[in-house]
Parts: C-alpha cells; sequence; structure tokens
C-alpha cells in the first residue's frame, strides 16, 4: 500500500523532529565522559614523562599491544622508575601484552635496592643499588575500584 505524500511527508517530520529532540540528549550523555587516558609505547617509562618526585599521585595509560624489549622492567611489584610502564604492567598482570589495555600507575619514592622476578612471561632485572623513583602498577578495574598499591 503506497502512503500520500502528505502522509510521507509527516512521517518524515515526525522523525526529524524526533532526530532533533534526541540528538541534544545524546551530546550531553558524551559530554561528561572523562578523556581516554593517553597512549604510551613500549618505550615509555615515568622517568621519560618527568613524574619522578611525584610520590603519591596516580596515572591512567593505554598501552598498546605488543612485546617488552629485554631488560625493559626492573624490580617486581615496585619497579625503578626507568622501567617501561607498558612492560611493567605486562609483568604484574594488569594488562595482556598482546591485547595491551589500560593501566594505572602509582608514582613511589626510591628504595634502596629492587628484586626482579620471571611473571607472565617476562624476566625483571634485580638492581642492588639506591635509585631515585618507583612506581607500582595497577590494572584498570584496581583504579575502578579505588585499591591503592
Amino acid at each position: 500500500m503506497m502512503k500520500s505524500p502528505a502522509a510521507l511527508h509527516t512521517a518524515f517530520f515526525r522523525v526529524a523532529i524526533g532526530l532533533i529532540a534526541i540528538a541534544p540528549l545524546a551530546a550531553c550523555r558524551h559530554a561528561h565522559r572523562t578523556p581516554a587516558p593517553p597512549a604510551i609505547d613500549w618505550r615509555t617509562s615515568p622517568l621519560d614523562l618527568n613524574l619522578r618526585g611525584m610520590n603519591g599521585k596516580s596515572y591512567l595509560f593505554r598501552c598498546p599491544a605488543g612485546k617488552p624489549a629485554p631488560e625493559s622492567v626492573t624490580g617486581s611489584g615496585v619497579y625503578t622508575d626507568a622501567s617501561s610502564i607498558c612492560a611493567a604492567a605486562a609483568h604484574a598482570g594488569a594488562i595482556d601484552a598482546q591485547r595491551g589495555g589500560v593501566v594505572m600507575i602509582q608514582i613511589l619514592p626510591g628504595r634502596d635496592g629492587y628484586l626482579g622476578t620471571t611473571q607472565n612471561f617476562i624476566h625483571s632485572a634485580d638492581y642492588a643499588h639506591a635509585w631515585g623513583g618507583s612506581f607500582a602498577v595497577l590494572s584498570a578495574d584496581d583504579f575502578a575500584s579505588g585499591r591503592k598499591p
């Protein structure tokens, strides 16, 4: 059954008015989203980002799918701030290296030494000397639940 031109015009007008009414609601819903965490690569460390000394502050980052470079992580649980954020996150199990993901780190004071381990197929190095800055890794889920290192 064919509709008359007047019926088509009325239907079009109703759809157009509906879209005009919905568009501001959709824009409002998206306006309150938090910005996406900055993307970093598998070489980026807190030291590269000038985060040393920001003790107690937490930062979110997005790691791409990838693979840690050899000797890019020092420590376990608490890492030197020269360690790769993404590699430390994969070592800690906060992200899967093959998929990447969002990770939270918390900046910590330096320590007198760091013990390395092998976790999640990633080896982290020992460092038996004092180092000026550290960080701990949390997953985005831990961050959302309010967990701190």
